[in-house]
């Protein structure tokens, strides 16, 4: 008698029954199987972030048009002087010596400067989503030396006392309510500056966004300081910036807002955040200011390119947090799939590949369930409505599986710890790298663990029948 395997037989179809050839009960190739799963239930995992793209994408157009309407970011600067000057110079042209006149002006910034800041916030509704808007009321105090501005002149120019013009600079002229000016004890009246890009080229100084005021002078000032202070109250949306106005600046920043993000040229060298909103204060020298403090045709686009400031931070904005959870999704299924796994392999019956689908998109449904509930609720209100009632499917669907009320216990235990560490890994952003790499070790040491001693082959053991049990009340 031949201990050769007989070869397989045809089934009542007229093939071959291959399920002969492969063990009954292979634990081994059940899990390559969840495995396969696992990864293929990441594309409608993709799908979902598609939708969180394309939401994001709403929300800030939403946000776009409500800043456009009250002025958007705004960037402000203190009093500067300006001085048009003119100059007698020789080009020389097909060998031919002529004389032409260039025009420029003189800048002049403050010695001194100080600005002092108070935002009131305040949050407005374009369909869905929340944007943050302030009012900004600022209050300047400079002084300037006259004797700088002169000692800047170019060789050989003539200044245009008569059209020197004292200037504030916005953001944006739409959200600016009231400005006013006090130079050497006379008020004067602001008013907007009209620039083209073509005087924008000519004359780096001009910039929009821009209010000024003839300072009045018929000839040259007296040397030495002339004080100067200034009002400025502008409305804007989601950030704001005080200029560096100063050869020697020091701002103060106050707000009512509870999540602010200071950012900018420099970081506040005080700063106090509560529930009630924030301070900030810096003090910026001439060393650090990264300008100078006079010369011919300076661009106040060096100052406010690099002013620090402060961004309104909406922390009910559910997209940044669910897309960081999206990036994590194939391993959260693939641990919810391991967790099935482990039922299946510790108890009599068997989980089809079916079942372990749909634990996959009751899992990627969850993620649409959170950002369709966090839009109108909130992120928190959202994560625990739709990850208390996944949990509880999940929890349910496995003792209907497998049997058993202890299943369904223990997979509510498993599945509630494991939501809950997503909830940590959308919150953290600098340790969820970390925490999402420990909590993965963890899985696979536990279930290397509890498979020490499985049949993976499954040819030692006659396959058990499975047996379906109702879950006891």
């Amino acid at each position: 008698m031949s201990d050769s395997p007989s070869p397989a037989r045809p089934n009542e179809g007229g093939g071959y029954d291959l399920s002969r050839l492969l063990p009954q009960r292979s634990f081994g190739l059940k899990l390559m199987l969840v495995c396969a799963l696992a990864f293929i239930m990441a594309i409608p995992a993709g799908f979902v972030f598609m939708i969180v793209y394309s939401r994001s994408n709403d929300a800030q157009t939403a946000i776009y048009e409500v800043a456009a309407l009250r002025g958007g970011p705004q960037d402000l600067m203190g009093p500067a002087i300006t001085v048009p000057f003119e100059r007698d110079v020789v080009v020389t042209n097909a060998n031919v010596n002529q004389v032409q006149t260039q025009v420029g002006r003189i800048v002049l910034y403050p010695e001194t400067g100080t600005a002092n800041a108070k935002l009131t916030t305040e949050l407005r509704k374009r369909g869905l989503h929340d944007v943050p808007t302030y009012m900004a009321d600022v209050d300047f105090n400079a002084t300037f030396d006259m004797s700088r501005l002169l000692a800047e002149l170019p060789t050989g120019a003539r200044l245009r006392w008569d059209a020197a013009r004292i200037y504030l600079s916005t953001g944006d002229l739409r959200g600016a309510k009231d400005a006013r000016l006090t130079i050497g004890g006379r008020s004067l009246e602001m008013a907007p500056v009209e620039v083209t890009p073509s005087e924008t080229l000519a004359r780096p100084s001009l910039r929009p966004g821009l209010l000024a005021a003839p300072i009045g002078w018929t000839e040259q000032p007296a040397t030495g300081t002339i004080q100067a202070t200034a009002k400025l109250r502008v409305s804007g949306a989601q950030r704001v910036t005080l200029a560096a106005f100063a050869r020697d600046t020091t701002l103060n920043l106050t707000g009512d807002w509870a999540s602010p993000s200071f950012d900018g040229g420099a970081l506040p060298d005080q700063r106090q955040v509560t529930k009630d909103g924030f301070t900030a204060t810096w003090r910026i020298p001439y060393l650090a200011r990264g300008a100078p403090g006079a010369g011919a045709d300076l661009s106040f686009d060096t100052l406010i390119n690099s002013s620090p400031g402060v961004s309104l931070l909406d922390e009910g904005n559910p997209y940044q947090s669910v897309e960081r959870a999206l990036k994590y999704a194939p391993m959260f299924i693939g641990l919810v799939f391991l967790t099935y796994f482990l039922f299946e392999a510790t108890s009599r019956v068997r989980a089809h590949p079916a079942q372990y689908l749909l634990v996959g998109l009751a899992q990627t449904v969850f993620y649409m369930l959170l950002l369709s509930i966090s839009e109108l609720t909130g992120f928190n209100i959202g994560f625990l409505i739709a990850a208390s009632a996944t949990v509880l499917a999940l929890s349910l669907y496995a003792g209907s599986v497998f049997g058993s009320r202890a299943a369904m216990v223990k997979a509510l235990a498993v599945f509630s710890a494991l939501y809950g560490l997503i909830y940590v890994l959308m919150r953290m952003e600098d340790y969820a790298l970390l925490v999402g790499s420990i909590a993965s070790f963890t899985a696979i040491a536990g279930t290397m663990w509890m498979t020490r001693n499985l049949d993976w082959y499954g040819v030692g053991r006659t396959p058990p029948q499975p047996r379906h049990e109702p879950v006891t009340q």
